[in-house]
C-alpha cells in the first residue's frame, strides 16, 4: 500500500492568545449531566450555543467519573480524539476540540456523571 505524506505547509496552525490560551471572553464552563441510568450514549452538539457567542472554544474537560463503576468514553469527531476514563476518576482533561464544539459521551455504568466544557486550559 503507498504511503501519503502531509504536507505541514498545506495546513497552517492556529494561534492561541498569549496568554496561556485564555479566550477573549474569559473563563468560561458549561456543566453537562449525563445520567447514564438513561442512555448508554450521548451526543453533544453545542454549536448552535457557541454562535450565540457565550462559549467560543473548548480546551479542557472536567469529568467527573468518580461513582461510575465503568470506562467513560469521550468522542471528538473532528480531531479524531478519543479519552477513556477510568472507573472511579474524576480530573481535568485537555483536549483537541476544533469548533463547532461536538462530541459523543458512552459508559455502561448506569450512573450518572457530570462533565464540563472549559474555554481554558488547565495545567495540572
Amino acid at each position: 500500500m503507498a504511503t501519503k505524506y502531509l504536507n505541514q505547509n498545506a495546513t497552517p496552525g492556529n494561534l492561541l492568545e498569549r496568554t496561556m490560551g485564555m479566550p477573549p471572553q474569559g473563563p468560561r464552563a458549561v456543566p453537562i449531566a449525563l445520567n447514564f441510568a438513561d442512555f448508554d450514549t450521548y451526543n453533544l452538539d453545542y454549536s448552535n450555543m457557541q454562535n450565540q457567542g457565550f462559549l467560543s472554544m473548548c480546551q479542557t474537560l472536567w469529568v467527573d467519573n468518580y461513582a461510575n463503576g465503568q470506562v467513560m468514553t469521550i468522542t471528538i469527531p473532528a480531531s479524531q480524539q478519543t479519552l477513556k476514563i477510568p472507573a472511579g476518576v474524576q480530573g481535568y482533561f485537555p483536549v483537541i476540540c476544533p469548533n463547532p464544539i461536538k462530541m459523543t459521551f458512552n459508559s455502561t455504568g448506569g450512573v450518572a456523571c457530570q462533565v464540563a466544557l472549559l474555554n481554558y486550559p488547565v495545567l495540572t
